[in-house]
């Protein structure tokens, strides 16, 4: 395999100029693929943009956690989200990303976690209403609103349903991004490209939702705990401009019900292609659950629907890169790393190495049974460090939850067992197209 030297750190080799952009814009997944089969640190470069890939979990760790003030999410990430929300907990770093995260952590308590138990279960079980036996579902637009509706209730302590069809809509606007080459994808999103003024209507979308959310909310925020009422008064008081108002709004509307719903449809899709766990998840709700929504304190009992959704977002995590930029020079895997370097580190390839997994293409929840003595940042779906994801609890929960209530109900089976899930990359791996399922009586 042709291969390009950056010091003693060898990729795949690339064109003049150009370097990788062509082979990672024809398909990354395969991409990354390639540039594991060279070690743990690993050079190539888009856009005319350097990047190294890192794999080994030790040095994950060093990235996201141990060492993490060494590095940032860059320009490079920011130029992704920025358009679309703006500087949220997301995009944000230093005292202002401080600042913002421990205004939103009480809404993320334990205490307050379990308080949206029912909520989630209920808006599972309004899914299993609307269904037909024996008609098929595209089961990633169904998980989509029921995650919506559940972090809408949740945490804006409203329900949303009458926008749930104008927030479906303009994410698929919003990810017509990912459809664009990446040379087109590369330039600033002022540019009137196709994929860009249609992304720009998908974001005007998501606006419009968001302030009907706060003039409806505004005369009624005072003494109430939840996200949306905690943000105005934030707001109202002078602690925040409008701005950072609207940029938390839109991350955890988007950002926290997308890769949830991602999640679900994946396990579904799993346990469609795997019969036999498909089966065990059956027995162990019905035996736990007796037919009734699982409340928090059968949670704790539901050991292989956790190991399901473990070994789910470990095949497919919804995430499945995350990008820093280093701000000083750093050794990653014996090599020194240059300042301003990017560093891209997928989760996609280091979940699937065979040196931390068995059979590490195979569906296989017992894997996650016994301890193991695989290193810890060998499974990161919700990234690591000072910034993992917030709402980490509320999204394993919530899948849990949904996916034990419909389950009760339904047998999912794939509509066209022949057909593959293709997957378009975007900020989250998403599918191609729509999966289709068909749901059986139990």
């Amino acid at each position: 395999m042709a291969s390009v030297d950056t010091g003693e750190l060898r990729g795949p080799d690339g064109v003049p100029i150009l370097g990788n952009t062509f082979q990672f814009a024809r398909d990354p997944f395969g991409f990354y693929e390639e540039c594991a089969e060279f070690g743990d640190v690993v050079p190539y470069s888009v856009g005319r943009q350097q990047f190294y890939m890192v794999m080994h979990p030790d040095d994950v760790k060093r990235v996201l956690s141990t060492e993490h003030d060494s590095f940032r999410k860059g320009q490079f990430q920011r130029e992704q989200l920025d358009f679309v929300l703006g500087e949220g907990l997301l995009t944000s770093e230093g005292d202002r990303w401080r600042e913002q995260r421990q205004r939103i952590q009480p809404s993320f308590s334990p205490e307050k976690i379990q308080s949206y138990v029912a909520t989630m279960t209920d808006c599972a079980t309004d899914a299993v209403e609307r269904w037909d036996a024996g008609e098929p579902v595209e089961i990633d637009e169904e998980m989509r609103r029921v995650t919506v509706r559940i972090l809408a209730r949740s945490l804006f302590g409203t329900d949303i349903t009458e926008h749930v069809d104008t927030i479906s809509e303009a994410m698929a606007d919003i990810g017509a991004l990912s459809e664009a080459t990446t040379m087109v994808a590369l330039l600033p999103t002022w540019v009137p490209t196709p994929w860009n003024r249609r992304a720009k209507r998908g974001v005007d979308a998501i606006d419009g939702v968001i302030d009907t959310l706060v003039a409806e909310r505004e005369g009624d925020a005072e003494g109430r705990d939840d996200l949306l009422s905690t943000l105005i008064v934030a707001h109202r008081n002078g602690e925040i401009p409008r701005e950072t108002l609207r940029d938390q709004l839109v991350t955890f509307l988007l950002a926290g019900h997308e890769t949830t719903s991602l999640a679900l449809t994946y396990t579904w899709y799993l346990l469609a292609r795997n019969p036999d766990a498909r089966e065990r998840l059956h027995a162990e709700l019905d035996a736990e659950l007796g037919g009734e929504p699982p409340g928090m304190s059968d949670l704790p009992n539901l050991s292989y629907t956790d190991r399901v959704v473990t070994e789910s977002m470990r095949l497919y995590p919804p995430v499945y890169r995350v990008v820093r930029e280093a701000t000083e020079p750093v050794e990653l895997g014996g090599h020194t790393v240059e300042s301003g370097a990017k560093l891209t580190i997928p989760q996609w390839n280091v979940h699937r190495d065979e040196r931390w997994y068995d059979d590490p293409e195979q569906f296989r929840p017992d894997r996650w049974t016994d301890d193991s003595d695989r290193p810890e940042y060998a499974y990161f779906p919700f990234g690591g460090g000072p910034r993992r994801c917030i709402g980490m609890r509320f999204a394993r929960m919530e899948a849990k939850l949904v996916l034990g209530t419909i389950a009760q109900t339904y047998e999912l089976h794939l509509a066209n067992p022949e057909r593959t899930l293709d997957l378009q990359p975007g900020v989250t791996a998403g599918p191609a197209d729509p999966v289709e399922m068909v749901p059986r009586e139990r």
